[in-house]
């Protein structure tokens, strides 16, 4: 399953992983717990080009990867915009 629980097949799943950061998940695989960028999907549609962080390429089936996501912080205290901009904001609400 994709982002935002859209089921995909392979090669949709590989199509968004292109130049972005995975990691191999999949303990089939010997290199899992690496990670790397996906530079390029073979003719395949599924096979990944991927260099790793340790410098070495792999190519890798879309199945033993997963995309890394970026953590998302979120404040835990209001945050200030400056007087000016909390008073219009405060004005507009």
């Amino acid at each position: 399953m994709g982002r935002d629980g859209i089921i995909m097949n392979e090669e949709q799943q590989a199509k968004i992983l292109l130049n972005n950061e995975i990691k191999v998940t999949d303990h089939r695989s010997q290199l899992v717990g690496q990670t790397g960028i996906v530079e390029n999907i073979m003719a395949d549609g599924r096979t990944l080009d991927v260099k790793l962080s340790n410098g070495k390429s792999a190519f890798l089936d879309v199945t033993l990867v997963s995309e890394i996501q970026e953590r998302t912080h979120f404040a835990k205290t209001e945050q200030s915009l400056g007087a000016t901009a909390n008073h219009l904001v405060k004005d507009t609400i």
